[in-house]
């Protein structure tokens, strides 16, 4: 808001760049496949052999997946959908400061993804997969205060406050969780296979995302005057999924 949009692209610009520079410094052992054909049969050929081997030799990363898929489809989405809408159209703090502090919240979120990374760094050694459900727990957890919040004050800055900092304690928990689990499918997961089962577990836990954006769509639209409901909702189903998926984790071993 304060120097426009063109500023804000070019130094997205020289960050994507920067960026794939240092990739390219990235180095990663590789032995070409044989080729069997068009790279259509070749993808339909990986999937395949992917989701066999989720299936039936390593049932445990279906588990993880579906855990996953249910934590984008409750939690996840609603943070995404209702972050802006609940900011910019229902906390009363006027148009052009509700935009920046839109934009700190949006911060908020990437500083916490970037806060658990480096926690997931720094903790490797005490963080273990039969503990992971916790984690979840923990961030299903932090949706209740947003809710309570909703409910009892009616002032637009500490609705704010309150779901910001809850957001990035979630993003925090939920970024050390996602470390933990791909870690874990690829020690699961043999040399020859891990970038296509990983593929496939990314394709399949990011579907998820776009029909929750749709589900808390039409709920918030629902909940109209009473967007706790929705909240509230997300917190309860969220919480459920995770106790279970603390309950599977407590019997993962690794090899």
């Amino acid at each position: 808001s304060a120097y426009g949009l063109k500023p804000v692209l070019w130094t997205c610009t020289v960050c994507f760049v920067l960026s794939a520079v240092m990739e390219i410094f990235i180095h990663i052992p590789f032995q070409k496949p044989l080729s069997n054909g068009s790279i259509w049969r070749t993808v339909k050929s990986d999937f395949s052999e992917s989701i066999r081997f989720i299936r039936k030799d390593k049932p445990v990363i279906g588990k993880t997946l579906l855990i996953v898929c249910g934590i984008n489809l409750f939690m996840s989405a609603m943070i995404i959908v209702a972050l802006p809408y609940l900011v910019t159209e229902v906390f009363d703090l006027g148009a052009a400061q509700a935009n920046r502090l839109y934009g700190f919240a949006e911060g908020a979120l990437a500083a916490g993804g970037l806060t658990g990374g480096i926690c997931a760094g720094i903790f490797a050694d005490k963080l273990s997969i039969q503990k992971a459900g916790n984690l979840i727990i923990a961030s299903a957890v932090c949706l209740f205060p947003v809710a309570f919040a909703l409910i009892l004050f009616s002032s637009g800055i500490i609705n704010y406050i309150v779901i910001t900092v809850c957001c990035f304690i979630i993003m925090i928990f939920s970024t050390i969780f996602t470390v933990q689990m791909l870690s874990f499918m690829q020690r699961e997961t043999p040399q020859n296979l891990i970038g296509k089962v990983i593929a496939v577990a990314l394709t399949i836990s990011m579907c998820a995302q776009p029909l929750g954006n749709a589900l808390y769509g039409v709920l918030f639209e629902f909940c109209k005057g009473f967007e706790y409901a929705a909240v509230l909702f997300s917190a309860v189903v969220s919480l459920v999924i995770a106790v279970k998926a603390r309950n599977i984790f407590k019997i993962f071993t690794t090899e």
